[in-house]
């Protein structure tokens, strides 16, 4: 399969993202799907996802005209946006990274991946994130996410592409998150 990997431009692109998140949602998944295929946590809308972009275009992957997989930017701005967040913020107030506080970094968070289940271990996470690393590291030091504990194979897929756990925390949802950040400073393995 050929894929083009590229940052999302048009109302439509936001559309098929929106479509790609609803199937993957945690609230519409049974638990079998969750285990075997991972899933999103949060909802956005399509005026939500057009400002996030804002600046800085949401990466995705387009396979034979349909966008397949995404990567979304999301600066801490829109942080009251998206309450359900608010505690992984509050965390990241207090964390530190290199030996530096995290509030002293320019950072950004990758506000969601997510990826058509016919197109997963092709790789696809990994370009998405070079996608990223190479638009966004000359503006930010650290691209922050972080991991539902349910959801291993996010986990699994983060790791792959260079992301390390810093932290690991109870959110007000009750559930275990993971902060994982990737260092956009340090020079990739390939």
């Amino acid at each position: 399969m050929d894929y083009q990997i590229q940052g999302a431009e048009s109302e439509e692109d936001l559309r098929q993202i929106l479509t790609l998140q609803d199937a993957n949602l945690r609230a519409n998944l049974d638990a079998e799907a969750r285990r075997a295929h991972g899933f999103v946590t949060l909802r956005h809308d399509l005026a939500l996802l057009r400002e996030m972009s804002g600046p800085w275009r949401h990466a995705i992957a387009v396979s034979e005209g349909a966008v397949v997989a995404y990567a979304l930017v999301m600066l801490e701005q829109f942080r009251h946006r998206l309450p359900e967040l608010e505690a992984m913020f509050k965390r990241l107030e207090r964390l530190s990274f290199g030996g530096r506080p995290i509030p002293q970094l320019r950072f950004y968070i990758m506000g969601q991946i997510c990826v058509v289940r016919e197109h997963r271990g092709r790789g696809l996470v990994e370009r998405l994130y070079a996608e990223h690393r190479r638009r966004m590291s000359p503006h930010f030091d650290l691209m922050i996410t972080d991991i539902d504990r349910e959801n291993p194979r996010s986990l699994r897929a983060h790791e792959r592409a260079g992301f390390e756990v810093i932290d690991e925390y109870r959110g007000d949802d009750g559930q275990q998150w993971l902060i994982v950040v990737m260092d956009l400073r340090r020079p990739t393995a390939d």
